[in-house]
């Protein structure tokens, strides 16, 4: 029997499945917003039916701290009826993996606007603490409008490489070396993964192949893929270069940010500009007695003044000044008349089609040979892999076991109704929660439960309160409970080897109490946009501000953007309910005729802009595409520009042998808003 309701959620249709659960399209009655419900059922029996569940909750958590563009956003989570379900943004899209199945390889402006994105999402992930450890295509989603989404944070954690079981986490061809490893992870690890997502958009193939997980992950501890232009003589040498970077084996050798990956792939044309090299073909000098024919390759260097040529070989055999090419001369022999110019074309035809041949000849037995190279050191290793792989991957160490605590177990040594002096938290640089020969447990607890937990200055996303730490040295430990609203609680405890500790506090509420805005709309559905940030949240809803000015933008497609500006006073709650007015449809014919006719404005950058309107430039390639906005046929074609009211457009393009395009644009007052689309063919 199929689910009709999850929770308050009303099921739409099913999305997808999976061996733990289900994701469904679903409907939040209460503010008439879709979502997409993914469920896991508690009662799945098996061995791993814990570990799912606590990453199951640890998704929810992770995400929910997380507000970003581009990154999936997380509204609610909770259980019924024995299913645990995430309620998070529903997305129209493709996935990166579904689109490289498609077309293997990207066009290069396309990977850097896909890779800017993501690197902005991961950045922002990393500022915050969360490392995903498991960022391949299948994660990454894909928008109409082009905006790339990163999902599933189900492994994602602060900091540590492994699980309670000694488990690695992640997908096999996408892990870092690090990860494989089982050591403590940085974000640095994310952006090895995405290095293998680039490398298999510019060249179709990954770089970590096998017949088995054993050999892809022996290849990635090991062994450096190919270079990108080594396997395609198009890529540019700099695009080729940076995916070498990101791909480094040593953390500190890979690109510290993403903000530092984007930049030297929007410069990548520049990256190496200054190296260059000359073929150059020359035939033994006649009376020498061998025909022999001599590749060389003459490279000049711009701070010796020199030039290096260099044989077929790679042995340098002459280093001289640079200096102009002598004037081509007619090759001769001894004892014989200058060959004449037609017979000289002739012979030179032949030395190079014997050049080619040779060269293929050459480069079969270069590829045989390394071959063979890879298959005796596969052949070697043979013994020792397995050996390599399990040192590789942590091994569960089973902790003496804990008796439950009784009304006589130790009590914390600072009791809750206490205020002790705030102490100056100091960053601890690695996890007290670990396995020692004298051990002990804290069981911590708040009310209200949901405090995120610090224990000597350490904490993870998923230390929230009710929470167990079970791998504690036995004797002090400073306990820090936070919450948002509430006032920070701190206790020092002792707790004995072998025992099991309580801690649990009464959380205060932080007062004054802060601000708030109610916000609705006729019709709803806007989005809420506060001082210039999107909230992710759509009327009605209610939005937690401080004291202090603020600024409540509502923007819906094909209305009008309304906005207020208010001073919040502590404690208060704003009520704003606007009515949004519809757009206009533009006077597509008249205006657009008026514009046209400036283009030597435009040229010059001297066009106008009618007041309290925007200006848009739609243009494609190839020219002629017919222009739907917001579901209304324009009378003109592409390329055409026309001023029209600040506000939300949907816009389709399309042209007959070409895929139809999709765009939302935002415009806004007294700016132009350009839409340039390349056309792909169907």
């Amino acid at each position: 029997m199929s689910i009709q309701r999850v929770g308050r959620y009303e099921i739409v249709s099913e999305l997808g499945r999976g061996a733990m659960g289900l994701v469904y399209k679903a409907l939040d009655p209460t503010i008439g917003r879709t979502v997409a419900l993914k469920t896991m059922r508690l009662d799945v029996h098996g061995l791993e039916t814990e570990d799912m569940l606590r990453r199951f909750k640890n998704e929810a958590r992770a995400a929910g701290l997380l507000n970003h563009p581009n990154i999936v956003t997380i509204y609610d989570a909770g259980e019924h009826e024995g299913i645990f379900y995430i309620a998070m943004e529903f997305i129209e899209g493709i996935t990166l993996h579904a689109l490289l199945a498609e077309r293997r390889v990207l066009p290069t402006d396309e990977i850097i606007q896909f890779s800017e994105q993501i690197c902005r999402g991961l950045d922002y992930a990393h500022s915050n603490g969360i490392v995903h450890r498991d960022i391949k295509p299948a994660n990454l989603m894909i928008t109409a409008n082009g905006t790339v989404k990163i999902m599933d944070f189900g492994i994602a954690k602060a900091g540590g490489g492994v699980t309670n079981t000694g488990q690695v986490l992640g997908t096999p061809n996408y892990m870092s070396p690090e990860q494989v490893k089982g050591k403590t992870l940085d974000g640095r690890s994310d952006f090895f993964s995405f290095g293998v997502i680039l490398y298999e958009m510019i060249t179709g193939e990954k770089p970590f192949v096998g017949q088995n997980v054993t050999t892809i992950i022996y290849k990635i501890v090991n062994e450096s893929p190919i270079a990108p232009r080594d396997l395609d003589v198009t890529v540019h040498p700099g695009l080729s270069s940076v995916v070498t970077k990101v791909l480094a084996k040593a953390p500190d050798d890979r690109y510290q940010t993403g903000a530092d990956l984007v930049r030297d792939l929007e410069n990548y044309k520049s990256i190496g500009s200054n190296l260059g090299a000359t073929a150059v073909l020359s035939m033994a000098a006649a009376g020498q007695g061998d025909n022999t024919l001599v590749l060389s390759a003459t490279a000049t260097l711009p701070d010796a003044g020199a030039t290096v040529r260099m044989s077929a070989g790679g042995a340098a055999v002459a280093a001289s000044p640079a200096k102009a090419p002598e004037k081509p001369r007619a090759i001769e022999k001894p004892g014989t008349t200058v060959i004449e110019n037609g017979k000289i074309k002739v012979f030179v035809g032949i030395v190079v089609a014997v050049f080619l041949i040779a060269a293929a000849i050459g480069g079969y037995g270069v590829y045989q040979h390394r071959s063979a190279v890879k298959l005796e050191a596969s052949a070697k290793a043979k013994l020792e892999l397995d050996q390599k792989v399990m040192a590789l991957t942590p091994q569960p160490t089973v902790p003496p076991p804990i008796p439950d605590p009784t009304p006589e177990a130790d009590t914390a040594t600072t009791q809750p109704g206490q205020t002790p002096e705030k102490p100056k938290h100091i960053k601890a640089s690695s996890s007290p929660n670990q396995v020692f020969s004298h051990q002990a447990e804290l069981k911590l607890g708040s009310t209200p439960d949901g405090a995120k937990v610090e224990v000597d200055g350490w904490s993870e996303p998923d230390w929230i309160t009710p929470f167990k730490a079970s791998h504690l040295a036995a004797g002090n430990h400073t306990v820090v409970f936070t919450k948002a609203g509430y006032i920070e609680e701190t206790r020092k405890v002792d707790v004995a080897a072998g025992k099991s500790l309580a801690v649990s506090v009464q959380l205060n509420p932080n007062v004054p109490a802060v601000s708030s805005v109610a916000v609705s709309s006729t019709p709803t559905g806007a989005n809420i946009w506060v001082d210039g940030k999107d909230t992710g949240k759509t009327t009605p809803a209610q939005i937690t501000l401080e004291k202090g000015q603020h600024q409540v933008l509502l923007r819906k497609q094909g209305f009008k953007d309304v906005s207020t500006t208010e001073v919040l006073a502590e404690g208060q709650t704003l009520n704003y309910s606007p009515v949004l007015l519809a757009l206009a449809q533009p006077a597509w014919d008249m205006e657009t005729e008026a514009h046209q006719g400036n283009w030597l404005k435009r040229a010059f950058g001297g066009e106008t802009i009618p007041e309290g309107k925007g200006l848009v430039h739609i243009r494609t390639l190839p020219k002629g595409a017919q222009i739907v906005v917001n579901g209304h046929l324009a009378t003109k074609k592409t390329d055409v520009h026309w001023p029209v009211e600040p506000g939300t457009y949907d816009i389709e393009l399309r042209l007959d042998g070409y895929k139809p395009v999709h765009r939302t644009i935002q415009v806004e007052k007294g700016k132009l808003k350009n839409v340039d689309e390349i056309l792909q063919k169907q």
